[in-house]
């Protein structure tokens, strides 16, 4: 049930990635009534949290089995796996935009492949700049490096330095020293003909404090460590209709931010203020207190005698284990993927064109049929790869049919 319960909130957060890259370019209802307007909690804050957590889970219990040695294997073979995915999407991207003009039809999303085909594509494949939409998989990629230190951290009883040094990291990103960092490389970039941005939208810095804040509850979870009897307290109780209250707080303002209930004076702040790649304090309290609301709910509120409490802990588990958002997050790389070819193909075919309500509201919703195609594609091809290990296996004694373990949940 874990792990389906996280596979299902990792499908939901891809379904409205999905959903919100396509508001851009198409009006729709779902594209605009959804979570994202409730405060300043979005699907990518939740995907790096779970993405840390089953990390934790999966390489823990591979510590536990084979060493750190073959911990630290599992992990940078993961690495390739994504980057894998990720090179893929930059090569492609740079051959069609180079491809595309020199027939005059390049879209504007892939321009900087044009500008600058070698500086920018090859700072992509290092992971150091990108185009829309691909930071995340270099955010993941960049934390999970820095993975098996901090595994091997907790496993030694050192957690606290890893948080120490985590927030320590955090603190840096919001004085803005990374960013001042890279004013100098860019400048040097431009005076040998190679102006390119440096940076991949998510602050590492700032957004690993919720990867490694993760990657520690699933390393607890893997130990079976975690006591969560302190969750059915009444000061934890308490905490919950304290962080409600703050979770509502921030819808209230999100709403009078973005309608305009607010003075201009006050708007113009915020909105300079507000920092989401830098993961600012309004954005990192906000995550907070959605997080523990959700697992409240999850672990204590099925008993704590409140039946309205314990009917949205049902309605919670049930919405997050149906099989459409499972499914997604069983295939989670390959929908990404899929994701962002199709966010970049719709911007490429809606340049300098608009489209009507009925015909926005029903693009968006088409435009998910794609991740589904692709995730039950990936299935099958696991499924082949697993039919075909099966009879070498079972060569093995005849009328014996061996055993073959199941792939990772990491590795999906």
């Amino acid at each position: 049930m874990r792990l389906t319960l996280l596979d299902g909130f990792r499908g939901f957060f891809l379904l409205f990635m999905m959903i919100a890259h396509t508001t851009g370019q198409f009006w729709s209802i779902p594209g605009f009534y959804n979570h994202h307007a409730l405060g300043f909690v979005e699907d990518a804050q939740g995907f790096v949290f779970i993405s840390g957590f089953v990390v934790g889970l999966v390489y823990t219990k591979l510590m536990d089995k084979k060493g750190t040695a073959g911990m630290r294997i599992g992990v940078l073979k993961r690495i390739r796996t994504i980057y894998t995915y990720q090179a893929a999407m930059i090569l492609g991207f740079a051959a069609a935009a180079l491809g595309l003009a020199a027939y005059g039809f390049a879209p504007n999303v892939l321009a900087q492949y044009v500008a600058q085909p070698v500086a920018f594509t090859l700072a992509s494949l290092g992971l150091l700049t990108g185009s829309m939409h691909l930071g995340i998989l270099a955010l993941y990629m960049w934390m999970m490096l820095i993975t098996p230190l901090a595994l091997i951290a907790f496993a030694r009883g050192h957690a606290k330095w890893v948080f120490g040094l985590s927030a320590v990291a955090w603190i840096i990103a919001q004085l803005g020293y990374p960013d001042a960092a890279q004013a100098p490389i860019e400048g040097a970039l431009r005076d040998i003909g190679a102006g390119i941005n440096i940076g991949i939208y998510f602050n590492v810095f700032a957004w690993q404090v919720i990867y490694f804040f993760a990657l520690w509850l699933g390393f607890l979870f893997a130990r079976d460590q975690f006591d969560d009897t302190w969750m059915r307290t009444r000061a934890a109780r308490l905490g919950f209709w304290a962080a409600l209250g703050g979770v509502v707080m921030y819808a209230l303002f999100d709403r009078a931010l973005n309608l305009g209930y607010l003075p201009q004076e006050m708007r113009s702040l915020a909105y300079d203020r507000l920092d989401r790649g830098n993961m600012d304090y309004i954005y990192l309290t906000n995550f907070a207190l959605d997080l523990y609301v959700v697992s409240w709910l999850l672990i204590a509120a099925p008993d704590s005698g409140n039946r309205v409490l314990s009917r949205v802990a049902q309605g919670i588990e049930w919405l997050f284990t149906r099989r459409p958002l499972v499914f997604l997050g069983q295939h989670s790389l390959q929908v990404f993927t899929a994701h962002v070819v199709m966010v970049y193909l719709i911007m490429w075919g809606m340049q300098g064109r608009s489209a009507g309500p009925l015909v926005s509201n029903l693009a968006v919703l088409a435009s998910i049929i794609p991740l589904y195609l692709v995730a039950w594609l990936h299935a099958r091809s696991v499924a082949a790869k697993k039919a075909r290990r099966e009879p070498s296996a079972s060569r093995g004694a005849p009328g014996l049919k061996m055993p073959v373990p199941e792939p990772a949940a990491a590795g999906r």
